[in-house]
């Protein structure tokens, strides 16, 4: 209920406001019993993508403290939970502990684990202003402790250094992941059929993270082109290109409309872009910053646009 109730408004009470209370709280007691349900061993060398999503996840984590301090400083105690509740059911549930279990049946390296444990306490800590009873019972049986040990006396951690490149890095790892897993949907891939990857980037995209779209989209084979892949599914993202072999002919007219709809969109968000930049009120008054990031949208765009329209022009467009 808190999460939809911001400082000042009426609530009008609804029963499901509780059943996403419930969901949640299972969320937690699941993601508990799954890290606690792996085997630790100190003999396994600690994986790269491990690494790399510890680091990831750090600084989201940072970076989300520094915005919960600053709600708590201005009473916007809603918008407090709504960064927790995020924090807890995406970044970390559905991201990080995707991303680090291990293997069926396989043991976990213990640096991944200890650090995991590390992240759930400070989760922990953070919920237990709102929900004291599951926060309490999961700190009391998430590692052994003294009687007088309680999650109510200990200390939350203040923010701490995170790094902004790193996640934007993250963020577009995990919309190609998104992008794949719709195509494999749309066009009835099993989620357990291996396939390719070929990536065509219009920039030097950095790919410290490309083990993680190996691990989450099933890939056999990832490799870099500089042509495009015949006979091939594609999907674009951002200034990237990418391609899935397959072996039946892809349906063209299909593949055209799709295109044309996204050209379209894509030259409408420029427009609108540059509408707000032509603007002198807003250049004169938004931080240099603001202004900065509304450029970078205007190239993207446009890489984007070069593209989708290099595209059309292989299907004879």
């Amino acid at each position: 209920m808190l999460l939809c109730s911001p400082a000042g408004n009426d609530l009008l009470f609804d029963e499901g406001l509780c059943e996403q209370g419930r969901n949640f709280s299972n969320k937690i007691w699941n993601a508990f019993r799954l890290v606690k349900s792996w085997d630790v061993s100190d003999n396994i060398e600690q994986p790269e993508i491990c690494k790399t999503s510890i680091e990831c996840f750090e600084s989201i984590l940072n970076k989300n403290i520094s915005t919960i301090e600053d709600n708590f400083e201005k009473y916007r105690i809603s918008d407090a939970l709504m960064s927790i509740y995020k924090l807890v059911w995406d970044e970390f549930c559905a991201w990080y502990l995707e991303l680090t279990k291990p293997a069926y049946q396989q043991p976990i390296d213990k640096a991944t684990y200890e650090k995991t444990i590390y992240f759930f306490e400070e989760l922990l800590k953070l919920l237990h202003p709102f929900m004291p009873f599951i926060t309490e019972e999961l700190w009391g049986n998430i590692g052994e402790r003294a009687e007088n040990d309680l999650i109510m006396f200990a200390k939350a951690e203040v923010s701490g250094d995170y790094k902004n490149e790193v996640i934007e890095q993250y963020e577009e790892i995990k919309e190609i992941v998104v992008a794949i897993r719709n195509l494999r949907n749309e066009k009835n891939i099993p989620l357990k059929e291996k396939i390719k990857l070929f990536i065509k980037s219009n920039n030097d995209r950095n790919n410290t993270l490309d083990s993680m779209l190996i691990k989450l989209c099933n890939i056999e084979t990832l490799e870099y082109s500089e042509q495009k892949i015949d006979n091939s599914y594609s999907i674009i993202n951002r200034a990237i290109e990418l391609f899935i072999p397959i072996s039946e002919n892809i349906n063209i007219e299909d593949e055209i409309k799709k295109l044309k709809i996204d050209l379209e969109y894509t030259q409408g968000f420029i427009n609108s872009v540059r509408k707000k930049l032509s603007n002198s009120n807003f250049v004169d008054k938004a931080p240099e910053s603001v202004i900065n990031a509304e450029k970078k949208k205007e190239q993207d765009a446009l890489d984007r646009i070069e593209v989708i329209k290099s595209q059309l022009e292989s299907f004879g467009n």
